[in-house]
């Protein structure tokens, strides 16, 4: 059981690092004179361009800020008026970054099915949490927890294309023009898959017993 708590304790601390980690990454951006490689293939001189891409990454990373504490059951409990301000703010921090996301999927320097595979992310980063917002103005509390794990697991797609992408290079040394195309699928749907799995085996219901069974 100590072992559990242990190993669990471990993976919620790594989860943070990764999560503020890329959050930080992506607000570096913004820094003056900072221009990593990703950007030397962007149309900086277009304008649209700049503003769509600015406006994603830098909501995004409050979006993806945030996720841990609107999952703390304590803030839930403990500070109802903070989660609910806090949850507002995710949601439009969102539901402007995904359309922004959508504009400049269509940029991708690899090809149409990076672009595809990114324009896909954004529709569905929009509608789990416009289906979450929806949920909690309509009362709807499973509902809004359910597809707040949605939400949240296309809003963690910063992290885990930050996993995936380094092991496509590295370990199986695909080329860039390859590996981006592969990481804009595999960032966020085997998050959704995930999702899902978990909540149907959360919410499994136990079959009835027939006669003659109980004891």
């Amino acid at each position: 059981m100590r072992l559990k708590r242990l190993f669990s304790k471990v993976a919620t601390g790594i989860g943070y690092f990764l999560i503020f980690g890329v959050a930080l990454y992506a607000l570096a951006y913004f820094l003056p004179g900072y221009q990593p490689g990703f950007l030397t293939s962007k149309p900086l001189g277009n304008l649209f361009w700049r503003t769509v891409f600015f406006t994603h990454v830098g909501l995004g990373a409050v979006a993806l800020s945030l996720g841990p504490f609107q999952f703390s059951r304590q803030l839930r409990q403990r500070r109802v008026g903070l989660h609910r301000r806090l949850g507002k703010l995710y949601v439009f921090s969102i539901l402007i970054a995904s359309v922004a996301a959508f504009c400049a999927a269509w940029f991708a320097s690899t090809g149409w099915v990076a672009a595809v595979g990114f324009a896909g992310l954004a529709i569905a980063w929009f509608y789990t949490t416009f289906r979450a917002y929806r949920a909690i103005r309509q009362g709807q509390i499973r509902s809004h927890q359910e597809w707040m794990m949605r939400s949240y697991a296309t809003t963690l797609s910063a992290v885990t294309l930050r996993i995936i992408l380094p092991v496509e290079l590295a370990v199986f040394q695909l080329p860039f023009s390859m590996a981006y195309p592969i990481v804009a699928w595999l960032c966020w749907i085997p998050n959704l898959i995930f999702v899902e799995w978990w909540l149907l085996r959360r919410n499994r219901v136990k079959p009835p017993m027939l006669p003659g069974m109980a004891k």
